[in-house]
C-alpha cells in the first residue's frame, strides 16, 4: 500500500510542473446545438475507424501519456476503445458497416492479457467488450453470430474471474505483489464499470457470474463514505480523508459507483442517484480543473482528465434512472458540461493519451448527449 500511495502522490506531484504550451486555458467553446453536435460525433467515430475495424493506437504519443508497456496494455486500450466506440455508434444508429466492422473485432480480437506483474489495464476492456457486445446480442437476430457473441463474452467473463482482485472486485495495477491473483485493491470507479456492464449483459440475456457481481458490489460498497462519496478504492479506507477521497475528489467516480450499487440492489436509492448528480453539477468546477491537464491527479482533490467524459457518461445513466420530474433540470445542466467542448474534428477528450483519446471521449460524449436529449434522435444514417 507504501508503494502505491507514493506513487499516486507522485502523480500528483506534477501539479507544481509548468503545462505545455496549448493547454485548455486557449480552448475555445463552441456554441453547438445537440443534435448537430451528436451527428459529428458520430461523423468523427466513422472517420476515425481503422481499417481493421478498431480505433485508436499506440501513435500521437505527448510524452505526458500514463504508462502503458507493450504490447500489452495497448491491446486493452485499443479493446476498450473499440467496445465504446460501437457502443456509440450503435446507440446513435451509425452507419451499419462502421459497426458491423467494429463488432467483428471485438469478435475476432482475443481478450487482452494483462500486460506484466503490474498493469492490468486489461480490465477495463472485458468490462467494456462485455458491455458493447451485450448491446449487440439485443439488436443480432442471426443464431450463429450470437452463439459467436454468447462465446466472447464468456472469455472475457473468464478473464475478469482470473483477474478479480483477493477482496473481490478489479484494480488496473498491483504495485504492491504482482501476483497471479492481483494482491491490490479494488478501485471503485473500475469495479462499478465493471458491474454496470454486467448488468447490461443480464438484462441481454447473457449469463453472467452472480456471486463474482456480488463480491464486485460489496467491494464497491465498502468504498462508500457516510457523505456518499467514494474512495478511489478499498485500500483507502485507513485514509478516508485523503484529499482524493473528499467529496470534490470523487465527483467523477461517485456517477458510476451510484448507478452500479443502484443497479444491483446495494442500498444505494433514488435519493442517492440525485445527491450525487447534484454534487457533481454544483462542484463541477473541480472536475472542469483537471480536463485537458498533462499529468494524471494534478489538479484539486487529485483530480485526472480522464475521470471527465466518464464520470459525465455515468451521471446520464444515472438520468435514465430518475422520475421525469427528475430529470428534466439536471438534462440541461448536464449537456452544458459536456456539448460546448466538443473539437473542430467533431471529437471530445478529456486527457491526452495516445491517440485513444478522442473516439473514447466522443464516446462517451455521444452516449452521454443522447441521454440528454428531450427528444428522439434524428439520425443522419439512411
Amino acid at each position: 500500500m507504501r508503494r502505491w500511495m507514493a506513487c499516486v502522490l507522485a502523480c500528483g506531484a506534477a501539479c507544481s510542473a509548468p503545462a505545455p504550451a496549448g493547454n485548455l486555458q486557449d480552448e475555445k467553446v463552441r456554441a453547438r446545438d445537440i443534435q448537430d453536435a451528436i451527428r459529428d460525433g458520430v461523423a468523427y467515430l466513422q472517420g476515425a475507424q481503422n481499417r481493421d475495424g478498431s480505433w485508436g493506437s499506440a501513435r500521437g504519443t505527448t510524452g505526458f501519456d500514463v504508462w502503458a508497456s507493450v504490447p500489452g496494455a495497448h491491446e486493452a486500450f485499443r479493446m476498450g476503445t473499440t467496445a465504446l466506440a460501437v457502443m456509440a455508434l450503435m446507440e446513435a444508429k451509425g452507419d451499419a458497416e462502421a459497426i458491423r466492422r467494429g463488432e467483428e473485432y471485438l469478435l475476432r480480437e482475443p481478450p487482452p492479457r494483462r500486460a506484466n506483474s503490474m498493469e492490468l489495464y486489461n480490465v477495463w476492456a472485458h468490462g467494456y467488450a462485455i458491455q458493447a457486445l451485450a448491446l449487440s446480442y439485443q439488436r443480432e437476430r442471426q443464431s450463429l453470430r450470437r452463439a459467436r457473441i454468447r462465446t466472447a463474452v464468456g472469455q472475457h467473463l473468464e478473464a475478469l474471474a482470473r483477474h478479480e482482485t483477493a477482496y473481490g472486485g478489479w484494480n488496473y495495477y498491483d504495485f504492491e505483489v504482482g501476483a497471479r491473483r492481483p494482491a491490490s485493491s479494488p478501485t471503485s470507479f473500475g469495479t462499478a464499470a465493471v458491474l454496470v456492464a454486467l448488468l447490461d449483459a443480464r438484462r441481454a440475456g447473457l449469463e453472467i457470474s452472480a456471486s463474482m457481481a456480488r463480491r464486485a458490489a460489496k467491494a464497491v460498497m465498502g468504498c462508500r463514505k457516510p457523505d456518499g462519496s467514494y474512495l478511489y478504492d478499498l485500500g483507502f479506507r485507513y485514509w478516508p480523508h485523503h484529499l482524493a477521497n473528499c467529496d470534490k475528489g470523487s465527483l467523477g467516480r461517485t456517477q458510476a459507483c451510484n448507478v452500479a450499487l443502484y443497479v444491483w440492489g446495494e442500498q444505494v436509492e433514488k435519493g442517492d442517484l440525485i445527491e450525487g448528480m447534484d454534487r457533481l453539477l454544483a462542484e463541477h468546477r473541480f472536475l472542469e480543473l483537471g480536463r485537458k491537464r498533462p499529468y494524471p491527479h494534478e489538479a484539486w482533490y487529485f483530480t485526472s482528465g480522464y475521470y471527465y467524459y466518464f464520470g459525465h457518461y455515468y451521471a446520464a445513466r444515472a438520468l435514465e434512472l430518475l422520475d421525469p420530474e427528475d430529470r428534466r433540470e439536471r438534462r440541461s445542466r448536464l449537456e452544458a458540461a459536456v456539448l460546448p467542448f466538443q473539437e473542430a474534428d467533431g471529437s471530445w477528450w478529456d486527457y491526452a493519451m495516445y491517440s485513444y483519446h478522442r473516439p473514447y471521449g466522443a464516446a462517451f460524449a455521444v452516449m452521454t448527449l443522447l441521454r440528454c436529449l428531450d427528444g428522439p434522435y434524428r439520425s443522419a444514417a439512411r
